[in-house]
């Protein structure tokens, strides 16, 4: 996967997310295509590019729609990276690992979020938060990246095995 085709999908994902997506929603929430783009990358490319993607990915949403700068690129970051480190024990060729590993990213990014923004003073009902919001979301995302993972790795994983003569 090349910087270009990297950058392009961060653009086009930024674009789509932030116009089109939002008149998509169920019951009011709107499915996190960034935090999917960060699993499935980290899925397909590793520790680096991961946390490298979520980290410019964060930082981008940061500075656009978010009150304080850095808290989305630092959860990003963080998500990218620890999926990245378990890449190569998973099969990629298994669908349940993204909607698995995008659950559990929904999840921690939001528990995550809520300490950042509590700690920071801004007062969010933590049970309805979490009973409107982000169950609804776990489950698009998780349904969601299943879709994205497949495309994804049809375009961008090589094959491991070549049959070319010695």
């Amino acid at each position: 996967m090349s910087v270009f085709a990297i950058g392009l999908i961060i653009v086009v994902n930024f674009i789509f997310q932030s116009t089109i997506l939002p008149y998509f929603n169920i019951f009011d929430v709107v499915p996190n295509t960034s935090l999917i783009l960060i699993v499935i990358i980290s899925l397909l490319k590793g520790k680096k590019t991961g946390s490298l993607i979520g980290l410019i990915i964060g930082l981008l949403q940061d500075i656009i729609f978010s009150p304080v700068i850095g808290i989305n690129g630092f959860i990003y970051f963080f998500v990218g990276y620890l999926i990245g480190m378990i890449e190569n024990k998973l099969s990629k060729d298994n669908v349940l690992i993204p909607f698995i590993m995008t659950m559990g990213a929904t999840v921690g990014y939001h528990l995550l979020y809520y300490v950042f923004m509590y700690f920071l003073a801004y007062n969010i009902s933590f049970y309805s938060f979490f009973r409107k919001v982000v169950v609804i979301e776990m489950i698009c995302n998780s349904l969601l990246s299943l879709v994205i993972y497949k495309w994804f790795s049809r375009k961008f994983v090589t094959p491991f095995m070549s049959f070319k003569r010695r």
